[in-house]
């Protein structure tokens, strides 16, 4: 029998606070739904520090954050000063790690335990790191699971330095195995090394990412197993919001980005997959997974699939040039008729009715006839325009774009406060 905690809001939030010594009581009792967590993954909030924490206000601002980009579920618990804080029920698959959150096809999920403050640069100390050894401490003995098999940090799964480069595996275990066995626990080693992204820089790129993400999705989520994924392939930028759909009984999320669309079974985020790979440079037939992600692809970028259209069928078996952005559309150019699609990763046309002979932007980039140029500079116009830009040839980033065939922009040129 599970347990059953009442949440409100979206994400659902327990949102109530424990004492060390009534967590340790819930925790004992608490029972598992359909499979029991085998992780536990340490983290830090950065922001909220202690000094900024609010108790209440704080985890309902939290929610608030996490509602605007569009997550369903969250992290399991916060350590703050005033208490243990109950969010996602810990029953449920949280959101909080990316491939380390796990999913029921995998058999295993994690527990996501954030220590509020930012510890970077200086350990947890005090209320926040006896109630974390406690939580750490509780939950090793409620799954019978020793703290070293047990605990993982974020920076496992991602880039990174949370839960603050401050922090050890070496102290952590060291601390938590003495609070099981009530010893003092071993002299702490100083602070762990500032790793290969320095603080200043990783809040930089969060900054940056959370922008790009932003002009057309729900802003980036270093939690997301999509995001996290979309980073390191090399995806580029989701081109929607990350959306649901149903086949056969089934909820799958989905994401489209410039270079692919991702896709897993709900809950089981930690399984990310590609459309690509799914459909292997062929269109599926009505009725399978693999088209009913392809015709909401496409959906998302206002320009329903048509396996009949020349200019889908030659993205789909080119395989490279991600969602389209826009539906097709026509221009002339001294007096020649033009078909043209702005796609994520490139503007496929062709002239007139030649179907058969459809061309890429991109290799018009760098060429010489007085037509042909003329055609690009016209194309370059549309396909800025898709993202609501005008396109400047004068700029440094428009050349360069152009230059390293980087694609439509997928937002305007705005300056950063960081």
């Amino acid at each position: 029998m599970t347990t059953h905690d009442t949440t409100t809001g979206m994400p659902p939030m327990i949102g109530r606070c424990l004492t060390i010594p009534q967590w340790l009581d819930y925790v004992a009792r608490y029972q598992f739904g359909q499979l029991t967590p085998s992780k536990v993954v340490l983290h830090h909030t950065w922001r909220p520090t202690v000094q900024q924490w609010r108790g209440l206000a704080s985890m309902q601002g939290m929610q608030r954050y996490y509602a605007n980009k569009g997550w369903p579920s969250a992290p399991h618990i916060y350590v703050a000063p005033d208490g243990i804080w109950l969010f996602t029920p810990m029953k449920d698959i949280g959101i909080h790690a990316g491939p380390g959150n796990g999913s029921l096809k995998a058999g295993w999920y994690s527990i996501g335990v954030e220590m509020v403050g930012d510890y970077d640069r200086e350990q947890p100390s005090g209320s926040v790191w006896e109630g974390t050894k406690a939580v750490l401490g509780g939950l090793s003995r409620r799954l019978r699971i020793p703290p070293a098999t047990l605990i993982t940090f974020h920076r496992d799964y991602s880039k990174k330095s949370c839960p603050g480069w401050a922090v050890t595996k070496e102290w952590v275990f060291g601390e938590v195995n003495a609070w099981l066995n009530n010893t003092t626990p071993p002299p702490p080693p100083p602070p762990g090394p500032i790793g290969s992204i320095p603080p200043e820089v990783e809040e930089l790129a969060e900054a940056l990412l959370d922008q790009s993400y932003a002009r057309r999705s729900e802003g980036y989520n270093s939690s997301w197993a999509f995001h996290q994924f979309a980073v390191e392939n090399n995806l580029g930028f989701p081109t929607a919001k990350s959306q649901r759909l149903q086949h056969n009984g089934k909820v799958y999320a989905f994401q489209p980005f410039a270079r692919d669309t991702l896709f897993c079974e709900v809950p089981n985020w930690g399984d990310v997959q590609r459309l690509s790979q799914l459909l292997a440079g062929s269109i599926p037939p009505p009725g399978t997974l693999g088209r009913a992600l392809l015709d909401a692809t496409y959906a998302a970028g206002g320009s329903p699939f048509r396996p009949d259209w020349a200019f889908h069928q030659y993205a789909i078996a080119g395989q490279t040039l991600g969602p389209p952005l826009e539906p097709s559309k026509k221009l002339v150019v001294d007096g020649v008729s033009y078909s043209y699609q702005v796609f994520a990763t490139d503007t496929i046309f062709n002239r007139g009715t030649e179907w058969q002979n459809i061309q890429r932007l991109s290799a018009l980039a760098s060429t010489t006839n007085p037509t042909q140029a003329k055609v690009r500079d016209e194309l370059l116009k549309a396909t800025y325009a898709a993202a609501g830009q005008q396109y400047r040839p004068d700029w440094a980033f428009h050349q360069l774009a152009r230059q390293w065939n980087l694609g439509a922009p997928l937002g305007k040129t705005d300056p950063i406060k960081k």
